[in-house]
């Protein structure tokens, strides 16, 4: 089955950048070394929280083909990020991706310039007819065009289509998509909201790409267990509820790039460096909010350090 690649949590894992604004390939693979040896299956590279929107053409490719190699060879999956507004640059940041040894590219539809949805059925047929890699599908009306269930259900059907993400933060959409991924051909449904991924896995879900993840690996990594593996629900509820803050912090804050990078500094010890521009740093009061509010210190305890 094509889809236990993508039966994990991903984190949508972080970018260690240096203050001359270059990646720190040293701290990035311990990080992944370190999500991966507390149990995650799969990694998310730049995605949004990784700041693709922010970096070249070229560093993503440099960043894919230095860090893709690496996870693989630890075992995980990887899903690489891969939107942007041009389609031809998708298709190039994918096939980069393919040849790096990807498994799959997070694709939202064109953003600022509101699609149709005829125009999103367009768009995501375009990509997998010039591209070889698997497509996430990426439903996100927060940052660009909402993809209604009619329209995902043709998605369905373009071949390199395997996935979706969904961060709708409405549970009808995603269980809409859910329902509808059950009797396509071998489809699948990723939660992409982190507060909601308890309803999400009871409904069908298949996994979750987290933000989460990045500073709780091992929680995270469990609860996926519990709920796809072991089917045990209330278990499950269980770590959900120990999970809570850091999901209501991770969805909730107004920068959680940069508090995951600040936790992972301040508490593990990683060091994560700078959030390109136009992320600015948190202020002190800011810092003192994030720890407070997602418990993190009394979490972090679960981890393997």
């Amino acid at each position: 089955m094509s889809l236990e690649k993508f039966t994990h949590v991903f984190p949508a894992m972080v970018t260690p950048i240096n203050e001359d604004g270059t990646f720190n390939y040293e701290v990035a693979k311990k990080h992944a070394d370190w999500m991966i040896d507390n149990g995650i299956g799969g990694i998310g590279v730049l995605m949004a929280s990784g700041e693709y929107q922010s970096i070249t053409l070229e560093q993503h490719k440099e960043y894919v083909n230095e860090m893709v190699p690496y996870i693989k060879n630890r075992g995980a999956s990887v899903i690489v990020g891969a939107s942007r507004e041009r389609v031809e640059d998708v298709v190039e940041l994918m096939n980069n991706a393919y040849k790096a040894g990807a498994d799959a590219a997070m694709v939202l539809p064109s953003f600022y310039y509101h699609q149709s949805q005829s125009e999103i059925i367009d768009h995501y047929t375009y990509i997998n007819d010039h591209s070889d890699l698997d497509i996430m599908v990426y439903n996100n009306p927060n940052v660009t065009s909402g993809i209604t269930t009619e329209t995902m259900k043709e998605l369905y059907k373009l071949p390199h289509v395997k996935i979706v993400k969904d961060a709708s933060m409405v549970i009808d959409v995603m269980t809409d998509y859910i329902f509808e991924a059950e009797k396509a051909d071998d489809v699948g449904v990723l939660c992409g909201c982190d507060y909601l991924l308890y309803q999400a896995y009871a409904t069908g879900a298949i996994g979750w790409i987290s933000m989460t993840a990045n500073i709780c690996p091992k929680l995270s990594a469990e609860f996926h267990k519990a709920m796809i593996v072991e089917k045990d629900y209330q278990k499950g509820l269980e770590l959900y509820k120990k999970l809570y803050p850091v999901v209501n912090m991770t969805e909730r804050f107004p920068k959680p790039t940069q508090a995951v990078k600040y936790i992972l500094e301040e508490v593990y010890g990683f060091a994560e460096g700078i959030s390109l521009r136009p992320r600015r740093g948190l202020s002190d009061e800011e810092k003192k909010l994030v720890i407070e509010w997602s418990n993190i210190r009394e979490l972090s305890k679960t981890n393997d350090n």
